[in-house]
């Protein structure tokens, strides 16, 4: 899937990065507190030439990337329009309107989805070269004042930084309240994101073409806690029903919406009075909500099952002792075996490949 490989550039992109890191830091044997002052010159020097490097390494993952964005946004939209027209046709057989390939409507969300989804390309490229040299020099920076301070030698301030680095993982966007966010994080955003806006303005377009008014909201067990009041019911999208509420009483439209939001698996389906049956109803609250609580749960674990494995990347590439790559698989066994014990408690099925990290 083209949307799982624009995911991968980037997580491959993360892992370069770091392990690059790594292995212009390496592991500090040898240096001593009279030497500690040349071997931070010779790496401070070396930032340029770094960067330069991972400018490439970026470059190259852009390349590969934009174009298969671009075309997921046109595999998304038609899919959709194919869905979506089938739908209306079954209800509306005798309808005529605009084809899809014609739809002034269509040619604008496509237009619109290039121009955002590329954007948020380029703003994550810029924050991760940036980042790279940031935590090159924090790392540096970091270890050599722990050393300076007393109790540790170099190669193990060093290690317990990059540690900490890879656990955080590569800032792919810093927002305006400062928070950061991780590249695995970002990344899955934007696609996500991506994909659910233009199968949404896709759906929007269809329906303004068809002068479609009346929408059913799916239902599903474990929806977020916040979908509940609103799945499995059928809605006017232009408020002026006098039966049915209007769709803007809902949380539709919203990042984080019932449809609309990013991981919100609800769809909207034609309603058409006299013609559709409704085939979606309320689900329980209490047993939602708890169904919701364990996926959550096993996002949690998988993503620190990750985390370790990065962290046992960097480590190789810094050529650090054996010691320290014994306790780091340690981390990784134990972050497992915690999956493994959540999953006979739930019944869940295991994700393996969400444990997964790219191979550099």
């Amino acid at each position: 899937m083209l949307s799982q490989q624009i995911i991968d550039i980037y997580l491959k992109l993360e892992g370069l990065l770091l392990d690059s890191i790594g292995k212009a830091v390496g592991n500090g044997a040898g240096i001593t507190l009279e030497t500690l002052a040349q071997w931070r010159a010779d790496k401070l020097q070396d930032a340029s030439r770094l960067q330069r490097q991972h400018l490439q390494t970026v470059t190259q993952a852009a390349k590969s990337a934009n174009p298969k964005m671009r075309k997921m946004i046109r595999e998304t939209a038609a899919g959709e329009g194919v869905r979506v027209e089938r739908e209306i046709r079954d209800r509306l057989p005798d309808k005529s309107v605009v084809s899809y390939s014609d739809s002034a409507n269509i040619a604008k969300v496509i237009a619109t989805q290039d121009i955002e989804a590329l954007t948020r390309l380029e703003l994550m490229n810029a924050t991760m070269l940036k980042q790279s040299s940031s935590i090159y020099l924090e790392i540096i920076t970091q270890a050599s004042a722990e050393f300076v301070g007393g109790g540790i030698t170099l190669d193990e301030a060093l290690t317990k930084t990059a540690k900490k680095w890879a656990e955080n993982g590569m800032p792919a966007l810093i927002d305006r309240r400062g928070a950061r966010w991780s590249t695995e994080a970002y990344v899955n955003m934007v696609v996500k994101n991506t994909q659910k806006n233009v199968g949404n303005k896709v759906q929007e377009a269809r329906f303004d073409d068809y002068e479609v008014d009346l929408v059913e909201v799916s239902s599903h067990a474990g929806s977020r806690p916040t979908h509940l009041e609103f799945q499995g019911r059928i809605y006017s999208r232009s408020g002026k029903s006098k039966k049915y509420p209007p769709l803007s009483s809902t949380t539709y439209g919203e990042i984080d919406g019932i449809v609309t939001g990013i991981n919100c698996g609800h769809r909207l389906y034609v309603y058409i009075e006299g013609v559709s049956v409704q085939r979606h109803f309320p689900y329980d609250k209490k047993a939602s909500i708890a169904i919701y609580k364990e996926s959550q749960r096993q996002r949690l674990l998988e993503r620190n099952i990750r985390k370790a494995k990065h962290q046992l990347s960097m480590l190789k590439s810094m050529d650090v002792a054996e010691k320290d790559l014994k306790d780091a698989r340690r981390i990784v066994s134990h972050r497992q075996a915690k999956m493994r014990r959540f999953i006979n408690k739930t019944g869940r099925t295991r994700r393996y490949n969400r444990e997964k990290i790219v191979e550099t």
